[in-house]
């Protein structure tokens, strides 16, 4: 709880990504949500390359699928 609130308080969002050459990356996807998505406070979500504001939760593993 509490990320909601830097989406005006909506828990899930439904959206299609525009289509590119090469397959999403977590990194692109953040960037996208964060200029499409978040409505305030963006220094608690994304902060160059880090992101403050979000708890990982993808294992060693998958996340070599997600590079």
């Amino acid at each position: 709880g509490g990320a909601e609130l830097l989406f005006n308080g909506v828990k899930e969002h439904h959206v299609t990504l525009p289509s590119q050459s090469e397959p999403w990356d977590m990194k692109q996807l953040l960037v996208w949500i964060q200029r499409n998505l978040l409505k305030e406070r963006p220094e608690l979500f994304v902060h160059g390359d880090s992101v403050p504001g979000i708890l990982v939760l993808i294992n060693d593993a998958d996340w070599e699928l997600m590079v």
